[in-house]
């Protein structure tokens, strides 16, 4: 039987996924339709239903999954913030370029939920809010959106730019704009 979870679902899953991605690459989302996936996929509509309601859910199923790596990209579980973060993560961008414009698009248009916080940040809030300054939690919500909203209109432009300079270069950009000693005001 063909359940989710077991080997065949799964490579039937990737191949929707894989497939999707490609026609990304041609089309805008709201041209794809799951007919077109079908035939590509080499399955049946009946098929993909078991795997996805619609185009939509694909996406936004696609959207979690992407948010989940990019958050490992910073966060190692039990051990906390990885080195280089910011250098995979244009890496990643540039590799899926095609994907991400539309996952930018699809952001912008999805009401984000910021009070949600990474495991390993939640799970050390307490001790991780004096070490940065923030005097309470509310505050550190303020930062994360504030932090959030920048990166995306860094990345959103990079995208339109065709992604010209190299991870390495947005590495540097992003950190140096991060720098909590910046005399932005004085």
């Amino acid at each position: 039987m063909n359940t989710k979870g077991n080997q065949r679902a799964v490579e039937t899953e990737n191949r929707i996924k894989y497939v999707f991605l490609n026609l990304l690459k041609e089309k805008d989302i709201s041209r794809i339709s799951v007919s077109e996936i079908c035939k590509r996929a080499e399955i049946h509509r009946t098929t993909f239903y078991v795997h996805y309601k619609d185009v939509t859910d694909l996406m936004e199923h696609l959207v979690t999954e992407m948010y989940r790596q990019v958050v490992g990209l910073f966060v190692e579980e039990g051990k906390g913030m990885r080195p280089g973060g910011f250098r995979h993560l244009f890496e990643l961008i540039q590799k899926h370029r095609a994907f991400f414009c539309t996952y930018m698009d699809a952001l912008g248009k999805m009401d984000l939920t910021y009070d949600r916080l990474p495991a390993e940040l939640k799970d050390n809030i307490d001790r991780i809010m004096p070490v940065m300054g923030y005097a309470s939690r509310e505050e550190l919500l303020y930062h994360q959106t504030f932090f959030t909203e920048g990166l995306s209109a860094v990345i959103r432009r990079w995208i339109r730019r065709g992604c010209q300079e190299s991870p390495e270069e947005m590495e540097r950009i992003v950190v140096a704009e991060y720098r909590p000693n910046r005399k932005l005001f004085q």
